[in-house]
């Protein structure tokens, strides 16, 4: 069944977000990985004054991210109405999103397993164009559902590629720096060879 945005609803974030019974993530979760992407991109060098939050769901990244970077801009945008009227997040699709200027730190947290195999490749060539600097990509893949997903709690209504799908596309316009991190080719920052991604 293909999904529309009006069915990312109130009865959606509740389940996934919402209820400690049945929510995926909390602010904990995302003060962690702030901590851990923020860690990254200080390390090296990024000077972050613009955020985008692409995908930005109830806006669990929005505090520890502007706590970090106090004299940032952040820029959430979502899909979901619902959440746009709630938040007033900027609605659009990561997709097709255009501005003029570049963000230094874009996060894109488990949001392209939600597009077909077009959009979601769209989405990743988009966000090579909304990147200045560094990227924080995560998605739920085939071998996550598989070998790491919590099935009872994580959506099961996704697209699940295999990671390479998602690799080959990344590299093409990105170098990892391990945990998700990415930065835009052609920035290479100075690393040991054992702090560099393993092949």
């Amino acid at each position: 069944m293909r999904r529309t945005d009006d069915d990312f609803d109130e009865a959606f974030f509740h389940r996934y977000y919402g209820d400690a019974n049945t929510r995926v993530a909390d602010a904990g979760d995302a003060e962690r990985l702030a901590g851990l992407v923020g860690g990254m991109v200080d390390y090296v060098g990024v000077r972050v004054r613009r955020i985008l939050d692409a995908g930005c769901g109830v806006g669990l990244m929005r505090s520890p991210l502007t706590a970090r970077y106090p004299k940032a801009r952040y820029e959430g945008l979502e899909a979901s109405p619902f959440l746009c009227r709630k938040f007033g997040w900027r609605q659009g699709s990561v997709a097709d999103f255009e501005t003029t200027r570049r963000y230094d730190l874009v996060i894109c947290h488990d949001v392209l397993q939600y597009l077909d195999d077009a959009t979601a490749a769209r989405g990743i060539a988009n966000l090579a164009r909304l990147t200045g600097a560094a990227l924080y990509f995560s998605v739920l893949t085939r071998g996550d559902w598989r070998h790491a997903a919590d099935q009872s709690r994580t959506d099961r209504d996704v697209h699940l590629r295999p990671a390479e799908w998602y690799r080959s596309r990344l590299r093409r316009r990105f170098r990892h720096l391990g945990a998700g991190v990415y930065l835009v080719r052609p920035l290479r920052p100075i690393l040991w060879e054992l702090e560099e991604p393993w092949v």
